[in-house]
């Protein structure tokens, strides 16, 4: 068997040979601009420079970055500490935002984007998966669960969320719900649930979660926790990409289990194309609306 794989492994590499007549020219460094925007928070703004690997990051302290909302400038960030620009401005729901850096050495680079809001209707609750409990341990039996998060998706408009957190990292996964499954990019272990409302739009969605609370029974009495949080996400659709490709580069530089399996390892640590709305250089500007739900337990 050994020697098959390793014959299949020949035969891979052979088939992957590419001659290259030479390497593609070297465009320069750009600006690399990142910020992640919400309700919650302050505008804070990392520009950096691209570069190779072997260099690190190389931050920047003398750049202009101007922000504006529905096309008005809000202002001038100042400049902090390792490439950070922050401002005093909480960004609001809805409102087209927009970065414009401005570099006297790299020139000029802008991205926007909006923050969704959060769906209407929006609970959770978590209960026993089923009736017999998954593990015994002397006088208390412990119980499976699952969580379910409900809300009034918008109709017409394409909506993308982000929930939870991802219970089964490095193994084979118990959800069940056809959003995660078809959209979550589960074979990727990503941290959290992000989805789509493809199979949805407009619709009241019933979306489970495996996982979550925690039931016991001791001497009879049930035991569960009353209420758990969890953290949900309106996303605008450059979080909703930034996310998927974030969470492919974190797989490709994690070997986990398959060192023993020649064929998976050969795949492992390919270079994944980032997502990046900036235009004239790098990054992600992106926005996203979070709120925490208090998941209660119902028997």
């Amino acid at each position: 068997m050994k020697l098959f794989l390793l014959l299949v492994l020949v035969a891979l590499l052979g088939s992957c040979i590419k001659e290259i007549d030479k390497v593609p020219a070297f465009e320069g460094p750009k600006l690399v601009v990142n910020s992640l925007i919400n309700p919650d928070s302050m505008v804070r703004v990392n520009v950096s420079l691209s570069g190779s690997n072997a260099q690190g990051a190389q931050f920047l302290n003398d750049v202009n970055v101007q922000l504006f909302e529905d096309g008005q400038l809000i202002g001038v960030l100042s400049y902090d500490t390792l490439g950070w620009y922050q401002s005093n401005f909480y960004p609001a729901i809805g409102k087209l935002y927009k970065l414009v850096v401005n570099s006297s050495a790299y020139g000029s680079v802008t991205a926007q984007t909006r923050i969704p809001a959060l769906p209407l209707e929006l609970t959770g609750i978590y209960y026993k998966a089923s009736a017999l409990p998954i593990q015994i341990n002397g006088p208390v039996a412990f119980y499976d669960t699952e969580t379910e998060v409900q809300f009034k998706d918008a109709a017409d408009e394409a909506n993308y969320y982000e929930v939870g957190e991802n219970r089964f990292l490095y193994e084979q996964t118990q959800e069940k719900d056809p959003s995660i499954l078809m959209d979550g990019d589960l074979s990727y272990n990503p941290l959290t649930y992000y989805f789509s409302d493809f199979l949805f739009d407009g619709a009241n969605k019933h979306l489970v979660l495996r996982k979550g609370g925690e039931v016991s029974l001791m001497q009879g009495v049930e035991v569960p926790i009353e209420q758990y949080p969890l953290r949900f996400r309106s996303c605008s659709s450059a979080y909703y990409q930034f996310r998927k490709s974030w969470t492919k580069h974190l797989y490709n530089q994690t070997l986990g289990q398959n060192l023993d399996d020649p064929i998976q390892l050969l795949f492992f640590g390919d270079p994944v194309v980032m997502f990046s709305n900036v235009q004239g250089g790098y990054g992600v500007f992106a926005g996203y609306n979070e709120t925490i739900i208090s998941v209660q337990y119902v028997p």
